[in-house]
């Protein structure tokens, strides 16, 4: 039989600072969350126009309901070294060993809370790949925010590929590009001119991704899925525009 020692071990977990970084990252898609028992994350927008998921490092050994996410993000910066502990199904208690301080913080109703659905992260009719490096994300999103541009397009035109901001209803916009290197196709042996001259957009706000550089895949239904290169298993699957 387990000693109360172990069983409270059991229920103790040492928070990484990836993982805060990600729940982070994941506080900017939708402010509430939905935490498994297990090491999978997962999160979508209210507008259901983002969906990421992730494994962590921790095994989490109860749901946890999170109404405020940016509140409880707020509750760990308390703490040098955060440790959950998970005396009930009602809540979650944070602390810090060094400090011997902590907080009670209690779950919402699940209910009230967007969560995704049921998703294999398999794209349908998928078009084209391509890597896209963190450097070229931060310059794109820098420009966006300079010239005050909504609009991130993928082109392709006469073999040509590129990716750029821009506003997309104005003709005379400002526009900040950068090529786009091995661009490779699904079913190439059916490729044919439409495919090969094309146009993608996304709003720049719905890239809620964390810093990375990420492989991309466009699906013909108007679904991209960005894969980071660096961080085991953390995909973001996001709206194309019409």
């Amino acid at each position: 039989m387990a000693t109360s020692e172990q069983i409270q071990s059991a229920k103790t977990v040492k928070l990484s600072k990836a993982t805060i970084d990600l729940l982070r990252n994941y506080s900017t898609i939708n402010k509430s969350i939905v935490i498994p028992s297990g090491k999978d994350l997962q999160t979508i927008s209210v507008n259901k126009n983002i969906i990421s998921m992730t494994t962590i490092r921790e095994f989490i050994p109860e749901q946890m309901a999170i109404y405020d996410l940016p509140l409880f993000l707020g509750a760990l910066s308390l703490f040098k070294q955060p440790y959950l502990n998970f005396p009930d199904n009602k809540k979650v208690v944070v602390f810090d060993e060094e400090t011997k301080g902590k907080t009670v913080f209690y779950y919402s109703d699940p209910s009230v809370i967007v969560t995704p659905p049921e998703f294999n992260g398999d794209l349908p009719e998928k078009d084209l790949h391509f890597d896209l490096p963190q450097a070229d994300i931060n310059q794109l999103m820098q420009a966006a925010k300079i010239y005050g541009v909504e609009d991130l397009c993928i082109y392709g035109f006469k073999g040509e590929y590129s990716v750029c901001v821009k506003d997309k209803k104005n003709d005379t916009s400002n526009v900040f590009s950068l090529p786009l290197k091995k661009v490779t196709f699904e079913d190439i042996e059916n490729i044919n001119e439409a495919r090969l001259n094309f146009c993608y957009c996304f709003k720049v706000e719905n890239l809620k991704l964390i810093d990375a550089s990420y492989h991309v895949t466009i699906s013909r239904k108007n679904i991209a899925s960005f894969s980071s290169l660096s961080h085991n298993d953390l995909s973001y699957y996001i709206a194309l525009e019409p």
